[in-house]
């Protein structure tokens, strides 16, 4: 029964926020319009939206910004009365970065594999393929990135203890833990060992719009399968970097993401749009 009612409210919600033309009008086309190479990759930020948010420019792919900004003004709403009910401050959804072009990761790889950019641990003496062990514990290859799909966004802190026991940021991840599937957001770097100790390292800021986000992960794998590493194009440590380990990387993510967007298309009983 509770998964039932559950299902009715997000129902409820869809219609009143989306409503069923604008959803197909604005998901009709996986790729914005970009080739599907071209956007899978990170080259599509021309097909993105931008929004200005802690003293930066952002993008984020249209239907996924309106559900990221439905779900922000409705913890608005929790957060201000919980500070009038409980007299204690919590902090607003803070985007600290969403879209990221190739180039953009291709910046970040290659700084932390020289060395240039902090990471947990020195890469000092390291092999490359120690390198790109632990560069990979957080950060994409190019090429591979989430963010590449203007679905996917990082809020408030790079680091875990601000949403966990004693953080900053506590209430606001439970609220997230308790909402965000309403909006169609999930946690793809949940817990490390409920993704069979695979992938990137846990992730508390990492928010992504499934709906969208898990189509992309499927194209994705097709075109790798397809190309291989070329879609990593020339980086740092490419010869480290195995056949299999994007492949890993990119689809070991939370099964709530592919829960969602099952329920999502479910529950609009609308034909699926990206097959």
């Amino acid at each position: 029964m509770e998964k039932i009612y559950f299902l009715i409210q997000k129902f409820i919600f869809k219609i009143i926020f989306f409503g069923f033309v604008s959803v197909s009008a604005q998901t009709s086309d996986l790729f914005l319009g970009a080739s599907p190479i071209d956007y899978l990759t990170g080259r599509a930020g021309d097909k993105m939206i931008s929004f200005q948010a802690n003293g930066r420019t952002h993008l984020f792919r249209p239907d996924a910004k309106q559900a990221f900004d439905k779900m922000v003004e409705d913890y608005e709403k929790f957060r201000k009365e919980h500070e009038t009910k409980n007299k204690q401050k919590l902090p607003p959804i803070q985007p600290i970065s969403a879209f990221r072009s190739y180039f953009d990761q291709k910046s970040i790889w290659d700084s932390k594999y020289r060395g240039k950019r902090k990471i947990a641990k020195s890469i000092k003496g390291k092999s490359p393929e120690e390198k790109v062990k632990l560069i990979l514990e957080y950060s994409s290859a190019p090429g591979t990135s989430r963010h590449h799909w203007g679905t996917d966004i990082d809020i408030n802190a790079l680091d875990n203890s601000y949403f966990e026991e004693n953080g900053e940021g506590k209430i606001l991840y439970k609220w997230l833990q308790e909402n965000a599937e309403k909006y169609g957001f999930c946690q793809p770097y949940s817990p490390y060992h409920e993704r069979n100790n695979q992938g990137y390292f846990q992730e508390n800021w990492h928010w992504s719009f499934a709906p969208i986000s898990q189509k992309l992960v499927r194209e994705w794998e097709k075109l790798y399968k397809e190309k291989g590493k070329s879609l990593l194009g020339k980086i740092e440590g490419i010869d480290a970097i195995s056949n299999e380990t994007p492949l890993i990387y990119v689809t070991s993510v939370n099964k709530k993401c592919d829960e969602i967007e099952k329920n999502w298309n479910t529950v609009l009983d609308t034909p699926q749009k990206y097959n």
